[in-house]
């Protein structure tokens, strides 16, 4: 199984963790990351146009001419697309435009990306992250300490961590830090951090996806 350093929040180290071999010990298969990537991606698209079709605009019942005598084809309906103020043919509506992908491709490409992650050296584990009051500096500190401060970095936290309003306002003015809630992640936010740093607590947290990914 893979292993890595823990480390504090200075940068030194303070022990070693035994990772799952279900999750970071997975081949890459870029055909399902690809799959998950673009499943992801259009779940972000927003499909809202929206036209009256024939049935749905408000017209006279009437006739609109006589069926026969005046020489013009012969129409009954005035919300007919062809005149002013008549419905529009094939009207777009809003749709849910996403891809749809089994949670266990899902959660099989997540642990494909997290495994190269590891191979690739981009994720760090942390002891804890203390903070007693709103400190953005110290977070900055630590970012330097792991040389990540030019970095896009992700941040894996545990729930009980996300409702540490002191930790969270500390990291939300740093541009390129980001927040997630372990074990809420997917292929798209692993690819697009530059670098992942997670807790123990979220690490553990993580590790109770193993179940069920093969």
């Amino acid at each position: 199984m893979p292993q890595l350093a823990i480390w504090n929040m200075e940068g030194e180290k303070a022990g070693q963790v035994e990772l799952s071999g279900e999750i970071f010990g997975v081949p890459l298969n870029e055909d399902l990351v690809h799959q998950a990537v673009v499943a992801a991606d259009s779940g972000r698209k927003r499909h809202a146009g929206s036209a009256k079709r024939r049935s749905e605009v408000v017209t006279t019942g009437a006739k609109v001419w006589r069926q026969k005598g005046l020489g013009r084809a012969r129409h009954g309906d005035k919300g007919a697309p062809i005149f002013v103020g008549g419905g529009k043919a094939h009207a777009p509506k809003p749709r849910d435009g996403g891809k749809k992908m089994p949670k266990r491709m899902r959660r099989k490409a997540l642990f494909c990306a997290l495994s190269d992650a590891v191979r690739c050296g981009q994720m760090t584990v942390i002891e804890d992250i203390e903070l007693d009051e709103p400190r953005t500096k110290t977070i900055v500190s630590m970012l330097e300490a792991f040389g990540m401060e030019d970095a896009v970095v992700m941040l894996m936290l545990s729930a009980e961590q996300m409702a540490n309003e002191a930790l969270v306002k500390s990291c939300r003015n740093i541009e390129k830090l980001h927040l997630r809630q372990s074990p809420h992640l997917n292929t798209r936010d692993v690819l697009w951090a530059g670098e992942l740093v997670f807790t123990q607590e979220a690490l553990a947290a993580l590790h109770q996806l193993s179940g069920g990914a093969e």
